[in-house]
């Protein structure tokens, strides 16, 4: 048997055959690692650093300081968190002299083809980051040549990389902070200042400054913020606390420079239809109640307000309305928007989880300081992160939700995919407007399958007939990419360009999952039959470049540079084929032209797998090679095509025995080699690359534990399973167990 863990630690020794038992397990482990968590939102100066195309920091001195002379010296620093010791790549292109230093160690010094070369040259430096605060300093030197560098993760989809200020006054906001040139470099290796000081500890000024100039305190907010010269409707919302238990009568006075009014708690308390000094009162209970003022500046120069308020002598005060780290006062600010603009209820404007149609374009909410706007970052290892492991890892989980019926599980996934389709639209100007997101980072950078098909699919599974305007917007954006940007092989296939990448010009047996399951939910929800044409035909036009006829499988990849497949069937590769054949003969018309083909073909995939079954019931990392670590993914996915095809009668009668028996015995081995009592799931193939070679896919490409590109095929295995039983009317089989 397998040697992932001791036989006695498996779920097998737990549940036994409470195939329910085993589901709950893992999807409530799963769950209780990663719960429910909001995007976090942070301070973000535009005038700070931003991203380059490439979506690295574009730490460019010369362009923030043109008038530097050679010689002087600036400082770009950040902070980075994590949650455990683990190692990163930064890819760094100096413009001029650097030396960087991370944790008060220098770790990287730059050389003379670094700066010489600086148009050109990429460096990948790895860095071992602690557990907790990490602090980056990097010292630029400016010459004739340049002054800077461009910095951030090797990885910016996979790996994207949240940089916070450092010092004090600055806590809780995001991004990079430099120092205006000092004729003299001050700091060195060992005495660099702590993350959490004053900056004028320093002796050096910083930027993006907190506080605006003196020719801007006499002015209101909304005048600092939009500028004297605005004029159109204009929002500022915050919360008042009252502390004093039970009712108080809140007194709110102020003076304004144009019309307003106040909601709170969502109806309208106060409208001033002029300028000038205001009052008035209302009686509100104990807690935080939340305050939106609509300010109508008709004529340049008459933007804002002032607004204070107190509560029968007792404590009020303001604080801000939604968790916001690093926003200087109580207060965010939205607008300009055109005088015309109207709305039903006050909350349709207090979300942070929408863009804005303002009068200049889109906007979102800003604070009190220079240059300064709210962001949201996904900050959680997985919830709310669209990538395509996710994609069926929720798949797995929601299937496992509606045959338990747990609406808790069910609603998990759908909350994850709300978060993700919801803040797209924000996603997509965010992007544009910083030149990086800080949210949505697959799904904005679209360029390969890999970035939208997997959970693009899941999106239009959990959403069923109840398709809200985001999951539509996104939905077709994933359509016409697949239709009009994806690239494709003259007669349709799709490929990886990728030029000058690892998989430059090659086609690969993973990217029918990645494509195939969302054409025929989209078809399903559009009615477009050209969308399970197009997934028909990759499957036809996939065998033509990697079926390996002496096994009856798949090559893993097709490499068009040397016009030959690479020959390795590698196990979640062809995993990945029979999956997505059962997903689109499932939803296929009975008269379509390529039905027939396509269901031999899964015969013909099917014999040649059932061939190479290993005897614990799982397949191996390599399908033809038995010395091959076992592998759960792809015994997962052979499991559930295999069950799927004995339920709709896709496999032949005189086989379904065989089959059957295929299936039962790798789901036993799965829960005695794969599945250990706490529902952690072993032996799943990490993420891949490609090789011509057996010996990478065994010996490099090793199993994470809970790798998300396994977990939810396990379930997804087990429901099929579960409904195999049923099918067969053994009423043994849901039997279980009574204590």
């Amino acid at each position: 048997m397998g040697n992932y863990f001791p036989e006695e630690a498996s779920i097998h020794s737990r549940l036994h055959e409470d195939l329910e038992g085993i589901l709950g397990t893992i999807a409530g482990r799963y769950m209780g690692q990663h719960p429910p968590a909001p995007f976090v939102y942070r301070a973000f100066s535009r005038y700070g650093i931003l991203n380059a195309k490439d979506r690295r920091y574009r730490i460019d001195l010369n362009e923030k300081f043109p008038d530097a002379r050679p010689g002087q010296v600036s400082y770009a620093c950040a902070k980075l968190w994590s949650d455990g010791t683990r190692e990163i790549n930064l890819a760094l292109t100096c413009l001029g002299p650097v030396r960087i230093c991370c944790n008060g160690k220098q770790v990287y010094k730059s050389t003379v083809k670094d700066e010489i070369e600086s148009k050109h040259r990429k460096t990948d430096i790895a860095f071992v980051l602690k557990q907790g605060w990490n602090i980056f300093w990097i010292t630029c030197i400016k010459t004739t040549a340049g002054f800077g560098c461009l910095v951030g993760t090797s990885s910016p989809k996979w790996l994207p990389l949240n940089f916070h200020s450092p010092f004090s006054l600055r806590a809780g906001q995001s991004g990079w902070i430099y120092s205006e040139p000092a004729d003299e470099d001050r700091f060195t290796e060992g005495n660099l200042p702590e993350h959490d000081e004053r900056e004028e500890i320093t002796g050096l000024v910083w930027h993006p400054k907190l506080d605006w100039g003196p020719d801007q305190a006499g002015k209101t907010p909304l005048g600092r913020i939009f500028g004297d010269e605005a004029a159109g409707v204009f929002f500022s919302w915050t919360q008042l606390k009252v502390t004093h238990y039970g009712r108080s009568l809140c007194t709110f006075t102020g003076e304004a420079l144009s019309p307003f009014e106040v909601w709170v708690n969502n109806e309208q308390a106060f409208i001033q239809k002029d300028a000038g000094e205001f009052a008035f009162t209302l009686n509100l209970s104990y807690g935080l109640h939340d305050v939106l003022v609509k300010t109508t500046a008709l004529l340049p120069g008459s933007c804002g307000m002032t607004l204070s308020a107190a509560a029968d002598g007792n404590g009020c005060g303001f604080a801000l309305p939604y968790p916001v780290q690093g926003i200087p006062g109580p207060w965010l600010y939205l607008g300009p928007f055109p005088l015309e603009f109207s709305f039903h209820e006050a909350k349709e404007i207090q979300t942070m989880h929408r863009l804005f149609a303002g009068k200049e374009g889109k906007t979102y909410w800003r604070a009190d300081a220079p240059g300064v706007y709210v962001r949201p970052f996904l900050e959680n290892e997985l919830y709310g992160k669209w990538s395509y492991p996710l994609g069926v890892t929720l798949y797995g989980l929601l299937q496992t939700g509606r045959i338990l019926q747990r609406p808790d599980i069910e609603g998990y996934v759908a909350r994850h995919v709300e978060m993700c389709a919801g803040i797209h639209e924000y996603a997509l100007w965010d992007q544009d407007f910083y030149g990086y997101p800080g949210v949505n980072h697959q799904l904005c950078g679209m360029e390969s399958l890999d970035d939208c098909g997997s959970f693009g699919s899941l999106m239009l599974e959990a959403s069923g007939a109840a398709v809200t305007p985001p999951v539509s917007f996104v939905a077709d954006l994933i359509a016409d990419h697949m239709s009009n940007r994806q690239e494709r092989r003259e007669e349709g296939a799709f490929y990886r360009c990728v030029p000058d990448g690892i998989s430059e010009n090659t086609l690969w047996a993973d990217d029918l999952y990645m494509s195939v399951p969302f054409l025929c939910r989209y078809y399903q929800l559009t009615g477009q039959r050209e969308y399970l044409d197009d997934a028909a035909k990759q499957f036809l036009l996939f065998k033509k470049y990697l079926y390996l006829p002496d096994y009856g499988v798949m090559s893993h990849v097709y490499d068009f540079k040397r016009d030959t497949a690479t020959s390795i069937p590698w196990g979640r590769g062809n995993g990945w084929v029979l999956f997505s054949l059962s997903e689109i003969l499932a939803v296929l018309p009975e008269d379509h032209e390529q039905r027939q083909d396509l269901l031999e073909f899964y015969r013909e995939l099917s014999r040649g797998y059932l061939a190479l079954q290993g005897t614990h019931g799982l397949w191996h990392q390599v399908l033809t090679h038995p010395d091959a670590y076992e592998e759960t993914s792809c015994t997962s996915m052979f499991a559930y095509a295999f069950a799927r095809g004995i339920r709709y009668g896709w496999v032949r009668e005189e086989e379904r025995e065989a089959y059957i028996s295929a299936v039962l015995r790798a789901w036993e081995g799965l829960t005695r080699i794969s599945i250990d009592k706490a529902g952690n799931i072993h032996g799943v193939c990490r993420g891949s690359w490609y090789s011509f070679t057996a010996e990478y896919y065994k010996q490099d490409l090793l199993w994470n534990l809970n790798d998300v590109h396994g977990i939810g095929i396990v379930m997804l295995a087990g429901i099929e399973v579960k409904k195999l039983r049923d099918h067969l009317g053994a009423g043994l089989w849901s039997a279980k167990e009574k204590f």
